[in-house]
């Protein structure tokens, strides 16, 4: 016996269907549109010039310690090349010290 299919209806779709706006949020607005302050006033720009400066200030502190981390490192491998380098003369020196004879079989 066949299936009739044109008695069955189609059930609704249990999830919430995503739209595709979204998916991407809208803008928010900036500090300027919410206080209404226009983007080209001396205010405005003064506070943009503020921004520029902060944003500067924190990659200079960020390369400062970088360096300061770099130079940290520099000055302990030196330290330990030169530790190496007096092991080293002394045992050059012990073994130049040393008569052949003194070794027994």
């Amino acid at each position: 016996m066949p299936l009739d299919l044109s008695v069955m209806q189609p059930e609704p779709f249990p999830h919430p269907v995503m739209m595709r706006s979204d998916l991407y949020p809208r803008r928010q607005p900036s500090r300027e549109e919410k206080w209404g302050i226009c983007p080209g006033s001396v205010c405005g720009a003064l506070r943009v010039l503020v921004r520029r400066c902060r944003e500067e200030a924190e990659r200079r502190k960020l390369a400062m310690n970088i360096l300061s981390v770099a130079g940290a490192c520099v000055f302990g491998l030196m330290a330990v090349g030169v530790f190496w380098l007096a092991v080293e003369m002394d045992n050059s020196a012990l073994q130049a010290s040393k008569s052949s004879c003194s070794i027994k079989p």
